[in-house]
Protein backbone atom coordinates (compact mmCIF):
# COMPACT_ATOMS: atom_id res chain seq x y z
CA UNK A 1 0.00 0.00 0.00
CA UNK A 2 2.87 2.37 0.74
CA UNK A 3 4.27 1.94 -2.77
CA UNK A 4 0.84 2.63 -4.25
CA UNK A 5 0.53 5.85 -2.24
CA UNK A 6 4.04 6.92 -3.27
CA UNK A 7 3.19 6.33 -6.92
CA UNK A 8 -0.12 8.19 -6.58
CA UNK A 9 1.48 11.32 -5.17
CA UNK A 10 4.43 11.20 -7.60
CA UNK A 11 2.05 10.99 -10.56
CA UNK A 12 -0.34 13.65 -9.27
CA UNK A 13 1.57 16.70 -8.03
CA UNK A 14 -1.71 18.51 -7.35
CA UNK A 15 -2.65 15.81 -4.84
CA UNK A 16 0.84 15.94 -3.34
CA UNK A 17 0.28 19.66 -2.72
CA UNK A 18 -2.96 18.89 -0.89
CA UNK A 19 -1.18 16.31 1.26
CA UNK A 20 1.69 18.71 1.98
CA UNK A 21 -0.80 21.41 2.96
CA UNK A 22 -1.76 19.30 5.98
CA UNK A 23 1.53 20.36 7.56
CA UNK A 24 2.80 18.12 10.29
CA UNK A 25 -0.61 17.35 11.75
CA UNK A 26 -1.91 13.89 12.46
CA UNK A 27 -4.00 12.43 9.65
CA UNK A 28 -7.13 10.56 10.72
CA UNK A 29 -8.42 8.50 7.82
CA UNK A 30 -12.07 7.55 7.99
CA UNK A 31 -13.24 6.68 4.48
CA UNK A 32 -12.65 2.93 4.45
CA UNK A 33 -15.03 0.41 5.89
CA UNK A 34 -12.31 -1.34 7.85
CA UNK A 35 -11.05 -0.89 11.40
CA UNK A 36 -7.54 -1.70 10.13
CA UNK A 37 -7.34 1.17 7.64
CA UNK A 38 -9.54 3.84 9.18
CA UNK A 39 -9.94 5.38 12.61
CA UNK A 40 -13.39 4.03 13.55
CA UNK A 41 -13.46 6.16 16.64
CA UNK A 42 -10.98 4.81 19.14
CA UNK A 43 -11.16 1.20 17.91
CA UNK A 44 -9.52 1.71 14.51
CA UNK A 45 -5.83 1.36 13.80
CA UNK A 46 -5.68 4.21 11.26
CA UNK A 47 -3.03 2.56 9.09
CA UNK A 48 -4.02 4.61 6.05
CA UNK A 49 -3.54 7.80 8.04
CA UNK A 50 -0.15 6.60 9.24
CA UNK A 51 0.96 5.71 5.72
CA UNK A 52 -0.19 9.09 4.41
CA UNK A 53 1.88 10.75 7.13
CA UNK A 54 4.90 8.69 6.05
CA UNK A 55 4.48 9.61 2.38
CA UNK A 56 4.01 13.26 3.37
CA UNK A 57 7.30 13.16 5.32
CA UNK A 58 9.03 11.68 2.27
CA UNK A 59 7.63 14.44 0.05
CA UNK A 60 8.91 17.07 2.47
CA UNK A 61 12.32 15.39 2.59
CA UNK A 62 12.48 15.33 -1.21
CA UNK A 63 11.74 19.05 -1.34
CA UNK A 64 14.59 19.94 0.99
CA UNK A 65 16.96 17.49 -0.68
CA UNK A 66 17.09 14.98 2.16
CA UNK A 67 16.42 11.32 1.49
CA UNK A 68 14.85 9.20 4.24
Amino acid sequence: MTELLRAKFRQHPDLAEVLLATGDGRIHYGSANSPFWDTRGSAGRNWMGRLLELVRAELVADRVGFRL
